[in-house]
């Protein structure tokens, strides 16, 4: 009997490369004999929406499961299978408070982004993920669903704000930015719904990442791996840690989890 895999991946500094802003060549080598070996399912699991994923556009081909706004948003098969937004009582919550600390913020929508303000840092904070800059609406929360609020502020304030919304998921991502998220809500969780979707038993499923916003991802399976550019606390929480994604690190990670030959 052939027993299926699954294989998670973060995209940014873990399958796409910001400094190059390019895919590693071997990362597509790696990720096309995936797609070629039928027992194997690959699956995205990132913070990113849908509709930012044009930066591993030459890759999609591959994927076929989308987990996307660290879990807000499922994706199978071009098909939107779970969605679970902020509830708005919440969002103008933290709107309040941002609007009051006077921070940049933003909403993910499901098929939309906005920012309240655009300056330099914003700016070069999504240069620095090659993300398209957002059109400012800074009341685009009142007439749609949110999956995900940001914010940039100096890194060492995220804890204030990790304490501050208790009741709420905060990660923090490149530079200065963060994130906001309802309770519970991380790539876990949108994994746990696709290996019991697709009746994977844990024990087949595998993740490589990179951040912050990976390491309940990288706890939970236990064949996790950390890129070697990844954050300190990222890679205390894998099983395996591989080299740099500029060094080929991705596709030395499926070589050591016996993906690859």
């Amino acid at each position: 009997m052939i027993t299926k895999k699954i294989v998670f991946f973060d995209i940014d500094r873990t399958l796409y490369d910001p400094d190059t802003r390019k895919i590693p060549a071997s990362t597509i080598e790696a990720l096309k004999i995936l797609h070629d070996n039928e027992d194997i399912e690959i699956a995205i699991a990132t913070g990113r929406a849908f509709y930012m994923l044009h930066i591993i556009e030459e890759i999609k081909e591959f994927i076929n499961i989308f987990i996307t706004i660290n879990g807000a948003i499922i994706i199978k098969d071009g098909i939107t299978i779970y969605r679970n937004p902020v509830s708005r009582d919440k969002v103008k919550c933290v709107v309040k408070q941002f609007e009051k600390d006077n921070l940049k913020y933003g909403f993910l929508g499901e098929s939309d982004e906005t920012l309240n303000i655009v300056d330099e840092k914003g700016k070069e904070a999504f240069e620095l993920i090659n993300m398209k800059l957002p059109r400012i609406d800074q009341h685009f929360y009142l007439d749609n669903d949110i999956f995900q609020m940001w914010a940039f502020s100096e890194r060492d304030n995220h804890k204030y704000y990790k304490d501050l919304f208790y009741g709420m998921e905060v990660v923090s991502w490149l530079g200065g930015g963060f994130d906001v998220l309802s309770l519970g809500m991380s790539k876990k969780q949108g994994i746990q719904k696709i290996l019991e979707l697709e009746n994977i038993e844990l024990e087949n499923a595998y993740a490589i990442g990179d951040g912050d916003n990976d390491i309940e991802m990288l706890d939970f399976i236990p064949n996790s791996v950390c890129m070697g550019n990844g954050s300190d606390a990222a890679k205390k929480h894998a099983k395996y840690l591989t080299d740099d994604i500029k060094n080929d690190g991705l596709q030395k990670a499926l070589k050591m989890l016996g993906l690859l030959d």
